[in-house]
């Protein structure tokens, strides 16, 4: 009796988990255009401009969490790994350009971005939409 009573509060008492963000709700223009292929201008996007790069767009396309601006504070601001993945974006995109090509890494980026900034996303897109 003791045990089914504890079962049901834990039950009730239990969050629900939340949903894991996919590539199209983190980087929803990338998404598209990576699936869609890439032209010579997005290419070199890619390779070139950080604060345009798919983790750009996560983080809103401001550029300063990517290490687009002030360097010495990206660990107050923004995050080691997420510019490691740009550079990572940048140089698979200067070898390939097919989405099979940058599966392996979106797919890590991914989770990374779950792991540590969901948040971030989840607010923003929580914000816009309440608009």
């Amino acid at each position: 009796m003791v045990k089914l009573e504890f079962l049901k509060r834990t039950q009730t008492e239990s969050q629900p988990l939340e949903s894991e963000l996919s590539f199209e709700e983190i980087c929803p223009i990338w998404s598209k255009k990576l699936r869609n292929g890439i032209d010579e201008i997005d290419r070199m996007t890619l390779v070139k401009d950080s604060k345009y790069r798919a983790v750009g767009e996560a983080w809103g396309f401001t550029g300063k969490q990517t290490g687009y601006y002030v360097a010495p504070l990206i660990p107050i601001v923004g995050c080691w790994t997420c510019i490691r993945y740009g550079q990572k974006f940048s140089k698979t995109a200067r070898e390939k350009k097919s989405y099979s090509d940058f599966e392996p890494l979106i797919s890590d980026f991914v989770r990374h971005w779950n792991q540590r900034h969901k948040k971030i996303k989840k607010t923003r897109l929580d914000s816009i939409l309440a608009r």
